[in-house]
């Protein structure tokens, strides 16, 4: 039997169904978490992180207003917890979480789902969210400027404006940033494809994902000269698209 001390947790959720089923799974299947508190609004949420300061907030993102559970989190001085968001599918909500590299889970939480999300957290446990809520508060308030890349034990930001290209590692990414910097990110690309795909970015080959801004010159053989330097081959199937894409300009 497992001598560790439990994750401390607190649930907040403006609908009591949520708060109570979520609750029950964590007891039946994430027996490593206790809940401490659980509240219906950020207001009450605000007040039970912190007067249990948990390690863990399981929170809401509307609650009922939109993007409530920003508020909250932007309302909070400390921020040395960590964050699952649990939210019904809502497109720029899941957009900004994914581009600060914070976790989610979808409504209705799926079992393993969830279980996967705990133990992320216990691996980088006594580490909190602070530097990807701050991205994911300022996102919310403008475009998003900075994209969060998860490693095993860290989360670095860089600017969108410093990709040059992406490109497919098995189910990995490597980034090619304008420094020559080099980044590998255990997601695939299609992810980064639908991440970015309103950024200024193509995919102009299944193993290649371009900032178009970095273009330095296409040539007719169907190659892509980009501003680091590096030559990127333009696929049959993709050619078109793309040519279409640079005739209608994408500044």
């Amino acid at each position: 039997m497992s001598t560790a001390k439990k994750i401390t947790a607190v649930i907040v959720d403006d609908e009591e169904t949520g708060r109570k089923t979520l609750h029950s799974l964590l007891q039946e299947y994430c027996p490593d978490v206790e809940v401490v508190a659980m509240a219906n609004s950020a207001a009450s949420g605000f007040t039970a992180i912190r007067q249990y300061q948990p390690e863990l907030v399981f929170l809401d993102v509307r609650m009922p207003a939109a993007d409530e559970g920003f508020q909250l989190l932007e309302s909070l001085d400390d921020l040395d917890f960590s964050v699952i968001f649990t939210t019904s599918y809502n497109e720029y909500a899941i957009r900004a979480i994914k581009f600060s590299a914070l976790d989610y889970l979808l409504k209705p939480i799926d079992i393993l789902e969830l279980q996967k999300a705990v133990a992320r957290y216990a691996r980088k446990r006594g580490r909190s969210d602070r530097q990807a809520i701050h991205h994911l508060t300022a996102a919310t308030a403008g475009p998003m400027k900075k994209l969060g890349l998860p490693a095993a034990d860290e989360v670095t930001f860089i600017n969108i404006e410093d990709i040059v290209r992406c490109e497919a590692d098995s189910n990995c990414t490597v980034f090619y940033l304008t420094n020559h910097q080099k980044i590998l990110v255990t997601k695939t690309l299609k992810y980064y494809d639908n991440l970015l795909e309103d950024a200024g970015f193509y995919r102009i080959h299944d193993s290649h994902l371009i900032n178009l801004r970095h273009i330095k010159k296409y040539l007719k053989e169907g190659v892509v000269l980009m501003s680091d330097g590096s030559q990127v081959y333009v696929s049959a199937r993709k050619k078109k698209g793309f040519l279409d894409k640079l005739n209608e300009g994408f500044a």
